[in-house]
Protein backbone atom coordinates (compact mmCIF):
# COMPACT_ATOMS: atom_id res chain seq x y z
CA UNK A 1 0.00 0.00 0.00
CA UNK A 2 1.05 3.55 -1.04
CA UNK A 3 2.10 6.32 1.56
CA UNK A 4 -0.10 9.32 1.34
CA UNK A 5 1.54 12.66 -0.20
CA UNK A 6 -0.89 14.18 2.46
CA UNK A 7 2.64 15.25 4.40
CA UNK A 8 3.44 18.79 3.14
CA UNK A 9 6.19 19.86 0.84
CA UNK A 10 8.67 21.23 2.08
CA UNK A 11 8.49 25.09 1.16
CA UNK A 12 11.57 26.53 -0.65
CA UNK A 13 11.47 29.74 0.08
CA UNK A 14 11.60 31.95 2.79
CA UNK A 15 9.60 35.04 3.49
CA UNK A 16 10.41 38.42 5.33
CA UNK A 17 6.66 38.96 6.67
CA UNK A 18 7.59 42.58 7.73
CA UNK A 19 7.90 43.56 3.99
CA UNK A 20 3.93 42.41 3.07
CA UNK A 21 0.45 42.52 4.60
CA UNK A 22 -1.54 40.90 1.36
CA UNK A 23 -0.24 36.95 0.82
CA UNK A 24 -1.46 37.05 -2.91
CA UNK A 25 2.00 39.32 -3.11
CA UNK A 26 3.50 36.09 -2.53
CA UNK A 27 0.58 33.41 -3.88
CA UNK A 28 -2.68 31.87 -3.39
CA UNK A 29 -5.65 31.40 -4.66
CA UNK A 30 -8.37 33.30 -6.19
CA UNK A 31 -11.70 32.90 -7.78
CA UNK A 32 -12.95 34.26 -10.56
CA UNK A 33 -15.92 34.15 -13.50
CA UNK A 34 -14.48 33.63 -16.66
CA UNK A 35 -16.31 34.76 -19.75
CA UNK A 36 -13.73 35.05 -22.83
CA UNK A 37 -12.29 33.65 -24.85
CA UNK A 38 -15.29 31.88 -26.11
CA UNK A 39 -17.64 34.73 -25.88
CA UNK A 40 -20.87 32.59 -25.56
CA UNK A 41 -22.63 34.95 -22.53
CA UNK A 42 -22.24 32.18 -19.91
CA UNK A 43 -20.00 33.07 -17.19
CA UNK A 44 -18.15 30.01 -15.73
CA UNK A 45 -16.14 29.85 -12.22
CA UNK A 46 -12.75 29.43 -11.84
CA UNK A 47 -10.00 28.96 -9.21
CA UNK A 48 -6.89 30.44 -9.96
CA UNK A 49 -3.28 29.25 -8.74
CA UNK A 50 -0.16 31.18 -8.11
CA UNK A 51 1.87 28.56 -6.46
CA UNK A 52 4.64 31.61 -5.31
CA UNK A 53 6.85 29.48 -7.70
CA UNK A 54 6.65 30.11 -11.40
CA UNK A 55 4.17 27.30 -11.33
CA UNK A 56 0.85 28.96 -11.92
CA UNK A 57 -3.11 27.01 -12.88
CA UNK A 58 -6.48 27.30 -13.03
CA UNK A 59 -9.32 25.04 -11.77
CA UNK A 60 -12.59 24.93 -13.66
CA UNK A 61 -15.15 24.54 -10.94
CA UNK A 62 -18.17 24.33 -13.10
CA UNK A 63 -15.95 21.29 -14.99
CA UNK A 64 -15.59 19.21 -12.22
CA UNK A 65 -12.62 21.35 -10.56
CA UNK A 66 -10.86 19.71 -13.06
CA UNK A 67 -7.44 21.85 -14.02
CA UNK A 68 -7.04 23.32 -17.42
CA UNK A 69 -4.57 25.79 -18.51
CA UNK A 70 -1.24 25.61 -16.46
CA UNK A 71 1.95 27.43 -17.64
CA UNK A 72 5.63 27.40 -15.41
CA UNK A 73 7.18 30.74 -16.24
CA UNK A 74 7.18 31.85 -19.98
CA UNK A 75 6.29 27.94 -20.94
CA UNK A 76 2.68 26.44 -20.97
CA UNK A 77 2.22 23.08 -20.41
CA UNK A 78 -0.89 21.50 -21.77
CA UNK A 79 -2.92 21.39 -24.52
CA UNK A 80 -6.33 23.51 -24.86
CA UNK A 81 -8.87 23.10 -27.68
CA UNK A 82 -10.40 25.94 -29.51
CA UNK A 83 -13.80 25.04 -27.12
CA UNK A 84 -12.48 27.03 -24.15
CA UNK A 85 -13.97 26.38 -20.52
CA UNK A 86 -17.56 25.81 -21.53
CA UNK A 87 -20.53 25.66 -19.46
CA UNK A 88 -21.16 22.18 -19.00
CA UNK A 89 -24.04 20.52 -20.81
CA UNK A 90 -26.30 16.97 -20.42
CA UNK A 91 -26.37 17.41 -24.03
CA UNK A 92 -22.90 15.97 -24.21
CA UNK A 93 -23.53 12.72 -22.26
CA UNK A 94 -23.96 10.40 -24.91
CA UNK A 95 -21.61 8.95 -27.50
CA UNK A 96 -18.98 11.18 -28.55
CA UNK A 97 -20.50 14.61 -27.96
CA UNK A 98 -18.35 15.56 -24.72
CA UNK A 99 -15.81 16.31 -27.51
CA UNK A 100 -17.71 19.26 -27.80
CA UNK A 101 -17.58 20.78 -24.43
CA UNK A 102 -13.50 19.43 -23.79
CA UNK A 103 -11.58 22.06 -22.79
CA UNK A 104 -8.13 19.87 -22.68
CA UNK A 105 -5.92 21.03 -19.73
CA UNK A 106 -3.47 19.57 -17.83
CA UNK A 107 -5.81 17.50 -15.80
CA UNK A 108 -9.28 16.29 -16.78
CA UNK A 109 -10.68 13.51 -14.97
CA UNK A 110 -12.92 10.72 -16.40
CA UNK A 111 -15.69 8.65 -14.87
CA UNK A 112 -16.83 8.43 -11.74
CA UNK A 113 -19.03 5.51 -13.41
CA UNK A 114 -17.60 4.81 -16.76
CA UNK A 115 -14.90 5.86 -19.06
CA UNK A 116 -13.07 5.31 -22.01
CA UNK A 117 -14.63 4.53 -25.70
CA UNK A 118 -18.48 4.64 -26.06
CA UNK A 119 -19.92 1.98 -25.96
CA UNK A 120 -22.53 -0.86 -24.37
CA UNK A 121 -22.38 -2.09 -21.22
CA UNK A 122 -24.49 -3.24 -18.06
CA UNK A 123 -27.38 -2.20 -20.89
CA UNK A 124 -26.32 1.55 -20.19
CA UNK A 125 -25.40 3.21 -23.24
CA UNK A 126 -21.86 4.40 -22.46
CA UNK A 127 -20.62 7.56 -23.81
CA UNK A 128 -16.93 9.12 -24.22
CA UNK A 129 -15.35 9.33 -20.74
CA UNK A 130 -18.08 9.40 -18.68
CA UNK A 131 -19.86 12.52 -16.95
CA UNK A 132 -16.94 14.51 -14.53
CA UNK A 133 -15.60 16.72 -16.24
CA UNK A 134 -19.18 17.99 -17.47
CA UNK A 135 -20.33 18.26 -13.76
CA UNK A 136 -20.05 21.42 -11.73
CA UNK A 137 -18.51 21.33 -8.29
CA UNK A 138 -19.83 23.18 -5.35
CA UNK A 139 -16.56 24.23 -3.50
CA UNK A 140 -16.83 22.87 0.22
CA UNK A 141 -13.30 24.84 1.94
CA UNK A 142 -10.88 27.10 0.57
CA UNK A 143 -7.72 27.45 2.67
CA UNK A 144 -5.33 30.39 1.51
CA UNK A 145 -1.42 30.48 2.73
CA UNK A 146 -1.02 33.03 5.18
CA UNK A 147 3.16 32.90 6.05
CA UNK A 148 2.60 35.46 8.58
CA UNK A 149 1.08 32.53 11.15
CA UNK A 150 3.69 30.06 9.80
CA UNK A 151 1.18 29.06 7.06
CA UNK A 152 2.76 27.80 3.64
CA UNK A 153 -0.17 25.58 1.90
CA UNK A 154 -2.88 26.48 -0.44
CA UNK A 155 -5.65 24.51 -0.57
CA UNK A 156 -8.81 23.89 -2.82
CA UNK A 157 -11.54 21.09 -1.37
CA UNK A 158 -15.05 21.02 -4.32
CA UNK A 159 -17.65 18.04 -4.53
CA UNK A 160 -19.08 16.75 -7.78
CA UNK A 161 -22.24 14.45 -7.67
CA UNK A 162 -22.91 12.15 -10.71
CA UNK A 163 -26.65 11.79 -9.80
CA UNK A 164 -30.08 10.58 -11.34
CA UNK A 165 -33.30 9.41 -9.83
CA UNK A 166 -33.10 5.85 -8.65
CA UNK A 167 -29.72 5.74 -8.61
CA UNK A 168 -27.13 6.03 -9.57
CA UNK A 169 -25.54 8.99 -6.88
CA UNK A 170 -22.11 9.18 -6.91
CA UNK A 171 -20.10 11.80 -4.62
CA UNK A 172 -16.60 13.03 -5.52
CA UNK A 173 -14.54 14.87 -3.25
CA UNK A 174 -11.49 16.39 -4.51
CA UNK A 175 -8.58 18.27 -2.43
CA UNK A 176 -5.72 20.14 -4.56
CA UNK A 177 -3.13 21.35 -2.18
CA UNK A 178 -0.14 23.52 -3.00
CA UNK A 179 2.55 24.59 -1.12
CA UNK A 180 4.49 28.15 -1.18
CA UNK A 181 7.44 28.22 -3.55
CA UNK A 182 6.79 24.42 -4.27
CA UNK A 183 6.02 23.77 -7.81
CA UNK A 184 3.82 20.71 -6.85
CA UNK A 185 0.32 19.91 -7.56
CA UNK A 186 -1.15 17.41 -4.89
CA UNK A 187 -4.69 16.16 -5.98
CA UNK A 188 -6.82 13.63 -3.33
CA UNK A 189 -10.29 12.31 -4.46
CA UNK A 190 -12.65 10.34 -2.57
CA UNK A 191 -15.60 8.70 -4.54
CA UNK A 192 -18.17 7.24 -2.74
CA UNK A 193 -21.38 5.39 -4.17
CA UNK A 194 -23.90 7.24 -1.78
CA UNK A 195 -27.31 5.28 -3.44
CA UNK A 196 -28.50 2.05 -1.94
CA UNK A 197 -27.48 -0.16 -5.41
CA UNK A 198 -23.80 -1.19 -6.62
CA UNK A 199 -22.40 0.77 -9.24
CA UNK A 200 -20.09 0.18 -12.15
CA UNK A 201 -17.20 2.38 -11.23
CA UNK A 202 -14.21 3.33 -13.54
CA UNK A 203 -11.45 6.01 -13.07
CA UNK A 204 -8.91 7.95 -15.19
CA UNK A 205 -6.81 11.26 -14.69
CA UNK A 206 -6.50 12.62 -18.64
CA UNK A 207 -2.94 14.77 -18.18
CA UNK A 208 -2.42 16.55 -21.28
CA UNK A 209 0.71 18.04 -22.36
CA UNK A 210 1.27 20.53 -25.42
CA UNK A 211 3.52 22.67 -27.02
CA UNK A 212 5.90 24.44 -26.03
CA UNK A 213 7.14 21.00 -23.22
CA UNK A 214 5.52 19.06 -25.55
CA UNK A 215 8.02 19.37 -28.94
CA UNK A 216 9.73 17.16 -31.43
CA UNK A 217 12.32 15.25 -29.36
CA UNK A 218 10.41 15.32 -25.98
CA UNK A 219 10.89 12.13 -24.19
CA UNK A 220 8.08 10.10 -22.41
CA UNK A 221 8.98 8.43 -19.49
CA UNK A 222 7.64 5.28 -18.50
CA UNK A 223 8.06 1.43 -18.28
CA UNK A 224 6.45 -1.77 -18.48
CA UNK A 225 4.00 -4.27 -20.50
CA UNK A 226 2.57 -2.47 -23.19
CA UNK A 227 -1.01 -2.93 -25.40
CA UNK A 228 -1.02 -1.15 -28.89
CA UNK A 229 -4.17 0.50 -29.60
CA UNK A 230 -4.56 2.82 -33.35
CA UNK A 231 -6.82 4.48 -34.92
CA UNK A 232 -7.35 3.69 -38.03
CA UNK A 233 -6.49 0.16 -37.33
CA UNK A 234 -2.42 -1.20 -38.16
CA UNK A 235 -2.07 -3.52 -41.11
CA UNK A 236 0.10 -5.28 -38.11
CA UNK A 237 1.28 -4.69 -34.72
CA UNK A 238 4.81 -2.94 -34.20
CA UNK A 239 7.49 -4.81 -32.96
CA UNK A 240 8.84 -3.68 -29.49
CA UNK A 241 11.56 -1.60 -31.03
CA UNK A 242 8.62 0.36 -32.56
CA UNK A 243 6.87 0.46 -29.88
CA UNK A 244 9.95 2.15 -27.56
CA UNK A 245 10.40 4.30 -30.70
CA UNK A 246 7.03 6.11 -29.66
CA UNK A 247 8.49 7.29 -26.33
CA UNK A 248 9.91 9.68 -28.38
CA UNK A 249 7.71 13.09 -29.68
CA UNK A 250 7.69 13.50 -33.33
CA UNK A 251 6.42 16.41 -35.28
CA UNK A 252 2.84 16.47 -36.52
CA UNK A 253 1.61 13.60 -38.56
CA UNK A 254 -0.52 13.34 -42.07
CA UNK A 255 -2.19 10.35 -40.53
CA UNK A 256 -3.46 12.33 -37.62
CA UNK A 257 -5.27 14.49 -39.36
CA UNK A 258 -8.93 14.73 -37.65
CA UNK A 259 -9.15 11.77 -35.47
CA UNK A 260 -6.37 9.77 -36.08
CA UNK A 261 -4.59 8.80 -32.73
CA UNK A 262 -2.35 5.72 -31.52
CA UNK A 263 -1.89 4.80 -27.71
CA UNK A 264 -0.23 2.06 -25.47
CA UNK A 265 -1.61 0.87 -22.67
CA UNK A 266 0.83 0.57 -19.96
CA UNK A 267 1.27 -1.97 -16.92
CA UNK A 268 3.84 0.16 -15.32
CA UNK A 269 5.44 -0.86 -12.07
CA UNK A 270 4.99 0.54 -8.67
CA UNK A 271 8.50 1.53 -6.61
CA UNK A 272 9.28 0.53 -3.44
CA UNK A 273 6.99 2.73 -2.19
CA UNK A 274 4.03 1.74 -3.95
CA UNK A 275 3.70 4.55 -6.18
CA UNK A 276 4.67 4.73 -10.19
CA UNK A 277 6.66 8.21 -11.26
CA UNK A 278 6.39 8.73 -14.90
CA UNK A 279 6.39 11.87 -16.85
CA UNK A 280 7.72 14.19 -20.21
CA UNK A 281 10.60 15.90 -20.25
CA UNK A 282 12.01 18.52 -22.83
CA UNK A 283 15.83 18.43 -23.02
CA UNK A 284 15.73 21.48 -25.11
CA UNK A 285 14.25 23.51 -22.82
CA UNK A 286 15.28 21.98 -19.48
CA UNK A 287 11.73 21.27 -18.51
CA UNK A 288 9.65 18.43 -17.48
CA UNK A 289 6.94 17.17 -15.56
CA UNK A 290 6.56 14.33 -13.00
CA UNK A 291 3.36 12.43 -12.00
CA UNK A 292 3.48 10.18 -9.16
CA UNK A 293 0.20 7.63 -8.42
CA UNK A 294 -0.34 4.67 -6.39
CA UNK A 295 -0.54 1.95 -8.80
CA UNK A 296 -2.37 -0.47 -6.39
CA UNK A 297 -5.21 2.39 -7.01
CA UNK A 298 -4.72 3.14 -10.54
CA UNK A 299 -2.76 0.14 -12.07
CA UNK A 300 -2.20 1.14 -15.44
CA UNK A 301 -1.56 4.04 -18.05
CA UNK A 302 -2.58 4.89 -21.14
CA UNK A 303 0.23 7.38 -23.38
CA UNK A 304 -2.58 8.68 -26.00
CA UNK A 305 -0.76 10.59 -28.95
CA UNK A 306 -2.32 12.89 -31.49
CA UNK A 307 0.18 14.50 -33.39
CA UNK A 308 -2.62 16.17 -35.56
CA UNK A 309 -0.84 18.69 -38.34
CA UNK A 310 -2.98 21.73 -38.19
CA UNK A 311 -2.12 22.43 -34.30
CA UNK A 312 -4.08 19.80 -32.62
CA UNK A 313 -0.58 18.46 -31.11
CA UNK A 314 -1.61 16.47 -27.91
CA UNK A 315 0.38 13.70 -25.88
CA UNK A 316 -1.56 12.43 -22.73
CA UNK A 317 -0.70 10.51 -19.87
CA UNK A 318 -3.72 8.83 -18.29
CA UNK A 319 -3.00 6.64 -15.26
CA UNK A 320 -6.81 4.28 -14.54
CA UNK A 321 -8.53 2.27 -12.73
CA UNK A 322 -11.17 -0.32 -14.87
CA UNK A 323 -11.12 -0.08 -18.50
CA UNK A 324 -10.98 2.00 -21.25
CA UNK A 325 -13.03 -0.41 -23.92
CA UNK A 326 -15.20 -2.40 -21.68
CA UNK A 327 -14.98 -5.59 -19.81
CA UNK A 328 -16.69 -7.24 -22.63
CA UNK A 329 -13.31 -7.10 -24.67
CA UNK A 330 -10.47 -6.62 -22.09
CA UNK A 331 -9.11 -9.57 -20.68
CA UNK A 332 -7.33 -7.55 -17.74
CA UNK A 333 -8.14 -9.06 -14.13
CA UNK A 334 -9.39 -5.83 -13.21
CA UNK A 335 -11.16 -4.40 -16.15
CA UNK A 336 -14.66 -4.49 -14.10
CA UNK A 337 -15.07 -2.23 -11.02
CA UNK A 338 -17.99 -1.90 -9.46
CA UNK A 339 -18.79 0.19 -5.92
CA UNK A 340 -20.96 -1.02 -3.05
CA UNK A 341 -23.79 1.27 -1.25
CA UNK A 342 -21.56 3.44 1.58
CA UNK A 343 -18.07 2.39 -0.46
CA UNK A 344 -15.53 4.67 -0.87
CA UNK A 345 -12.08 4.72 -3.24
CA UNK A 346 -9.97 6.80 -3.06
CA UNK A 347 -6.73 7.98 -5.12
CA UNK A 348 -4.08 10.32 -5.57
CA UNK A 349 -2.00 12.37 -8.16
CA UNK A 350 0.98 14.43 -7.56
CA UNK A 351 2.48 16.63 -10.42
CA UNK A 352 5.76 17.97 -10.19
CA UNK A 353 7.03 20.63 -12.72
CA UNK A 354 11.10 20.35 -13.12
CA UNK A 355 13.54 22.86 -14.64
CA UNK A 356 17.20 21.48 -12.88
CA UNK A 357 19.58 19.04 -14.93
CA UNK A 358 19.63 17.24 -11.57
CA UNK A 359 15.77 16.78 -11.05
CA UNK A 360 15.42 16.06 -14.65
CA UNK A 361 17.99 13.22 -14.68
CA UNK A 362 16.46 11.65 -11.30
CA UNK A 363 13.11 11.47 -13.60
CA UNK A 364 15.10 10.03 -16.31
CA UNK A 365 15.75 7.11 -13.89
CA UNK A 366 12.46 6.27 -13.95
CA UNK A 367 12.32 5.37 -17.79
CA UNK A 368 12.91 1.57 -19.25
CA UNK A 369 11.28 -0.25 -21.79
CA UNK A 370 8.04 -1.13 -22.84
CA UNK A 371 7.22 -4.63 -24.26
CA UNK A 372 4.45 -6.52 -25.27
Amino acid sequence: MAKSSRTPATPRVRYDTTKFENVLQIGGIQTAMLEAPTGSGQYRRVAMFNTGSPLRFTVALDRGADIVDAAFGPHNLTYLTLNGIKAPSHAHHRDMEWLYGWPGGLVTSCGPQFMGAPRAEDGIDVSLHGHHSNTPAAVEMLINPDPHRGRHEMLLTASVRDTRLFGPNIEVRRTIVCTLGVAEIRMFDEITNRGDGRTPHHWLYHVNFGYPLLDQGTRLIYKGRATYVERPEPKRVPTEAQLNRLKKVTGPIAAHAEAGERCLIVEQPGQRDGRARVGVINDRLSLGVEMAYPVDALPRLTSWQHYGPAGCYVSAMEPFSGSLFGKAVDPYPKAEQYLRPGQTKRYELVLRVLSTKADLAKLAKHDGKVFH
